[in-house]
């Protein structure tokens, strides 16, 4: 088991049946393009594309090389060996705590492969760092993405009503998952112990 920061400097490349889940390199940007550039995609985001997104390889040139402070994964087919999407750990607190996001493109929407590549990163996340507890936030109207996070084990806790979602506001359902969900009740941690900022 590792303290995140190794892993921002070494990337965890995971694999599962149909996937891997890889870094993503200058190569990718124009299968990126897919899902990273299509407006449509943006409807349940609560906010528009940016220009890294709408090129994607003006973020490879314009990478910032300070402090890492995510991880995100390239879904990677293993049928045709493109990227088709990508999922993303970030908004860590204290190695403990971190929110999960992901989008695919369209034209792999409804085959089960962000599911795949979700519970695979889930148990890297419980198995291989320090994190206890997965957050992911989605809009209510967002019915896909919903049952995506009920298929990995995710808890509806709540739903926040006509609240401020990224750059807007509307109802959405805020999702959490725990260590012990997964690996069983010996790996619980409410011992109340609070840590710093």
């Amino acid at each position: 088991m590792h303290d995140l920061d190794y892993f921002f400097y070494h990337f965890p490349v995971l694999e599962t049946e149909h996937l891997i889940l890889r870094e993503k390199t200058p190569e990718d940007a124009e299968s990126m393009k897919t899902y990273t550039a299509d407006e449509e995609l943006y409807r349940y985001w609560g906010r528009h594309m940016t220009k890294y997104e709408r090129d994607p390889a003006l973020s490879f040139k314009d990478k910032f090389k300070g402090r890492k402070d995510h991880i995100s994964w390239g879904i990677e087919l293993k049928i045709n060996n493109r990227i088709v999407g990508e999922v993303n750990l970030f908004d860590i607190k204290n190695e403990r705590q971190a929110m999960l996001g992901y989008r695919i493109s369209r034209s792999f929407q409804g085959m089960g492969f962000v599911t795949e590549a979700l519970r695979r990163i889930i148990r890297f996340c419980f198995e291989e760092t320090n994190i206890q507890r997965l957050e992911a936030e989605v809009m209510v109207k967002n019915i896909p993405s919903n049952r995506v996070l009920e298929k990995c084990g995710f808890t509806c806790e709540g739903t926040k009503r006509q609240a401020k979602f990224v750059n807007t506001y509307a109802d959405f359902n805020i999702y959490g998952l725990l260590k012990s969900d997964i690996l069983g009740s010996q790996f619980r941690t409410d011992d109340n112990t609070v840590t710093g900022e």
